[in-house]
Order: structure tokens, then C-alpha cells, then sequence
């Protein structure tokens, strides 16, 4: 993860006009690949996560600057307030993550003010080409997507880094047994490794966005995960289904989320807020 540049909250928008416009919509994202893509998704970069977890890692090594895992002082003595995570604290942090999502899809359409017809993008501007920071062809709807996450995962890290150090990880990846229900904590540089051997290891892990726990990344209480659309923004975000194949076909993610860490388990999109 990248260091903590400064010690604030996200940045608020510049311009009211935008921010009208920005209410209306969710943000864009979909299937991440290596050149043009075969397909243009519409929905959240994550469901590519659900597909194929090795181009997921590999784009996410390369894309976002986060990083795969931050046990925010794991190491160190951790206060008895984390231990327990009650139902109102439980709400209070779900608010936190709604409010990054909002401030993600704003944020990241007004850097690319200009850029579209309208402050938001129409469903044939999210399909068209562009190119990404390293120089990959890509649609609008992949970039914004994973410059969402990324921008809101920073936010996480600033708010939770706050509230609660110690008492969170971003982007963990698990390794789990459906059979003993045990999960296994894959380190960075376990992943990196495993990278390099092709990814095989890594098909059939969890990587939740945001992880709470009582200082031990294994003592779960809470798992927040952010979906951005790019179009039917209006609609709740949806957990993708496991396809056909998969380890874990006919699950949807959110189902075996909830099987490896429990009942709390939200999921998250701008401006309509946290779905279940």
C-alpha cells in the first residue's frame, strides 16, 4: 500500500454543477485484460475477480498502487475496543465506506471532466477505447472502474487509519476450505511468488476490498466489499455469480464471502449506499 500522504479526509468536490450530475450515476468499471478486450462490461472491475482471480491479481499488481494486503499494526498491542465490533460501530463504519464510494466515482469524474458529452458518461461512451496509465487499451468503463476502487480503497485507508489502527486490512487474500470452513492468510510476498509461478496458487482465494477485524486479519468481524457500475446506476449492485467450472460455480460471491467470513458481509456502491 502506499504510504498516508496526508492526514485528512477525501477531497470534496470543485464545482456544484458536477456534483448534480454525479449523484445521478455509479461509477464505471468492468473486465480488465490485456489489449482490446473481447467484451465491454459494464459493471464492477471485481466481477472480473470472480472469473479469473490470476488476471485480477496481475492487473491489480500493475494498476493499483494499494497493494494486496495492509494489517494496519497487527503486530502491535491492539486495545480491547477491538476485540468486540458491535452493531452501531458495525453501522458507523459502513457509513464510512458509503462515503468513500461516493466521494471515488466524484472525485474520478472530475479529473476526467471534459472528457465525456455529459458530467457522466453515456452507456456507449463506457464502451469506448482508451488507454490506461500503463499504456493498455481499455474502455472507459474498465479505467473509471479500477481509478474508482483505487481511489476509494485510499479513502478506507485514510478513515480507518484513523478510527481504527490496527483493526482493519485492505485487499487481504485468503486462501479457504469449504470442507473444516479454516481460512489461511496468503502474504504479500507469498502472492508475489505465486505470481511469478504462473498464478496457479491463487486460483479459488478471496480477496474482500476491506477486511475488519479485531487486530488478527483470521478474527474477521466485518467485510465490505465496493462495486461501481457505469451504467443502470439506479439499480443495486449485484454479487456476480461463479461461472461454470469454477470451484465455487453456482455460488454467487457474496454467498461465499458470507460462507468463509461470516454473516457481515456489505456490499458497497456509490450514492445508493451498502446492499447485502
Amino acid at each position: 500500500m502506499s504510504p498516508l500522504e496526508e492526514e485528512r479526509e477525501c477531497p470534496r468536490p470543485r464545482t456544484h454543477w458536477l456534483v448534480a450530475g454525479v449523484l445521478g450515476l455509479s461509477a464505471c468499471a468492468g473486465v480488465p485484460g490485456r489489449g482490446v478486450p473481447s467484451h465491454h462490461a459494464l459493471d464492477s472491475v471485481s466481477a472480473q475477480c470472480v472469473r479469473d482471480p490470476l488476471s485480477c491479481a496481475l492487473l491489480n499488481e500493475k494498476t493499483i498502487a494499494i497493494g494486496s494486503v495492509l494489517a494496519v499494526g497487527a503486530g502491535a498491542s491492539v486495545g480491547v475496543a477491538l476485540k468486540v465490533l458491535d452493531d452501531r460501530a458495525r453501522l458507523s463504519l459502513k457509513k464510512e465506506m458509503e462515503d468513500c464510494a461516493d466521494q471515488a466515482r466524484t472525485d474520478v469524474l472530475l479529473q476526467h471532466e471534459g472528457v465525456f458529452a455529459r458530467p457522466v458518461p453515456s452507456p456507449a461512451e463506457c464502451k469506448r477505447l482508451t488507454v490506461d496509465a500503463q499504456g493498455r487499451s481499455v474502455t472507459w468503463a474498465i479505467r473509471l472502474g479500477l481509478e474508482m476502487h483505487e481511489a476509494a480503497l485510499r479513502c478506507a485507508q485514510m478513515k480507518l487509519e484513523r478510527i481504527r489502527p490496527g483493526g482493519f486490512s485492505l485487499e487481504p487474500r485468503y486462501r479457504f476450505n469449504r470442507g473444516t470452513k479454516e481460512k489461511e492468510l496468503i502474504t504479500p510476498e507469498e502472492k508475489a511468488a505465486l505470481l511469478r509461478q504462473g498464478g496457479e496458487g491463487l486460483k479459488g482465494t478471496l480477496e474482500p476490498d476491506v477486511v475488519i477485524h479485531s487486530g488478527d486479519p483470521l478474527q474477521i468481524q466485518a467485510v465490505f466489499d465496493f462495486k461501481f457500475r457505469c451504467v443502470n446506476f439506479d439499480e443495486e449492485p449485484r454479487w456476480r455469480d461463479f461461472p461454470l467450472g469454477h470451484r465455487y460455480a453456482g455460488l454467487s460471491q457474496g454467498e461465499i464471502y458470507r460462507e468463509a467470513f461470516g454473516d457481515h458481509v456489505e456490499l458497497i456502491g456509490p450514492r445508493a449506499g451498502v446492499f447485502r
